[in-house]
């Protein structure tokens, strides 16, 4: 396993720094068929009530020199989407951690029902390998509600609400419940490129029997920043690298007021029209840390 991380590791990151120059100059074809032709209205908090609920689905489309919103791998989606996607992810753990590793899998089906709201379907697989003590599998699952707030070429802010089922197969009998509150803006005006910047505030609390001293409320943030160097025509369509900052502080329990931080440098492409790739490796900011990285890898689909 130390062998296999320290070949994939500078792959990983030699891609992501690379990717944006040597695909730059990809020539334009067809338009991107997951970009409506139709006009969206633009959507904002004066117009909650008014706007939206009765309107068809529509993508928002960016400015043509713009920076197109995109979804990212840790921060909280802020717009409205018709997709599945599939997350996989391998957590690869220090010497000193009793965990050898964690590899993780899950499926979400997106549906925006009009302009103002999306509902989630969820489930996921977790296996817990153990160094010394028996290893550990089980299922979860779940629902998330989006309410889009704001939705404008060059913002977009919604708000979430998500129920995650406890996975008692890994000894986890606690049902989460967040609510988030997540935006993007276009920089691109600042003369920085076709740059985006992104942010999400994260309530979870979480309910069932536990330990005395579990950690039974958090909060969770990110921050990140996105720069395209293609259009969504190309063959290798807005292709986009990234760097999220994202990290989570307890503040009840034992560990009470104890942080985690994480850099995730990423990047992510169109292809096809509708398929969207999105590969990125968490590194620890803070330590100690029983984790050395977070490997991720995104599929969605659009429909």
């Amino acid at each position: 396993m130390n062998n296999w991380h320290r070949t994939m590791r500078p792959i990983v990151l030699a891609l992501i720094l690379t990717a944006g120059r040597s695909l730059a100059g990809t020539p334009e074809l067809n338009p991107n068929p997951t970009t409506s032709a139709t006009p969206a209205t633009d959507l904002t908090l004066s117009n909650f009530f008014t706007e939206g609920w009765n309107q068809p689905y529509t993508f928002r489309q960016s400015l043509p020199d713009g920076a197109p919103d995109l979804a990212l791998l840790r921060s909280v989606t802020n717009f409205l989407v018709r997709v599945s996607r599939t997350d996989f992810s391998y957590a690869d753990n220090l010497g000193k951690s009793p965990t050898k590793d964690i590899p993780f899998v899950d499926e979400y089906i997106d549906y925006a029902f009009n302009q103002r709201f999306m509902l989630s379907l969820f489930g996921d697989y977790t296996w817990v390998n153990q160094r010394s003590a028996a290893d550990l599998d089980g299922a979860g699952g779940g629902a998330q509600f989006r309410f889009q707030l704001v939705d404008t070429p060059t913002a977009s802010y919604d708000f979430n609400f998500r129920i995650d089922l406890p996975d008692t197969g890994i000894d986890d009998h606690l049902t989460k419940f967040s609510t988030a509150l997540s935006g993007w803006q276009d920089l691109s005006q600042l003369h920085a490129g076709r740059l985006g910047i992104y942010y999400d505030l994260i309530e979870e609390s979480y309910a069932g029997p536990a330990a005395p001293g579990v950690v039974r409320n958090d909060m969770a943030y990110d921050v990140s920043f996105a720069e395209t160097w293609t259009k969504p025509s190309a063959p290798i369509g807005n292709l986009s690298t990234f760097v999220e900052f994202a990290g989570s502080t307890n503040v009840d329990g034992d560990r009470r007021n104890i942080s985690a931080l994480t850099a995730t440098p990423g990047l992510q492409f169109v292809f096809g029209g509708r398929n969207l790739l999105i590969l990125g490796v968490d590194l620890p900011l803070t330590h100690p840390s029983d984790t050395r990285d977070v490997y991720r890898f995104t599929y969605i689909y659009c429909f």
